[in-house]
């Protein structure tokens, strides 16, 4: 059986940037997301706020955030889901 994922953002209310793939994710996966499907949807001076999975906080991500698309990044408070609207 296949397992299907996505990843989105959230944004004005409205889901933005949907990107769905097979399997689970992990670093290279995310870096993927972040350079082909997000960040070129994002504006500088934006703010992307991520909770603590171990992939959002390694590699490049927060190079990737910061660097090449001038955007601030805020992690979420450690097991926070009512902060984060896309878990609901």
């Amino acid at each position: 059986q296949k397992r299907l994922s996505i990843i989105s953002a959230f944004h004005e209310n409205t889901l933005k940037a949907p990107f769905v793939f097979e399997g689970s994710c992990n670093r290279e996966v995310f870096e993927t997301y972040l350079l082909e499907v997000l960040l070129p949807v994002v504006k500088p001076g934006q703010t992307i706020s991520m909770d603590n999975a171990s992939f959002h906080k390694n590699g490049n991500i927060k190079a990737l955030i910061e660097k090449s698309a001038g955007c601030d990044l805020l992690y979420l408070q450690a097991y926070s889901p009512d902060f984060n609207p896309i878990d609901k």
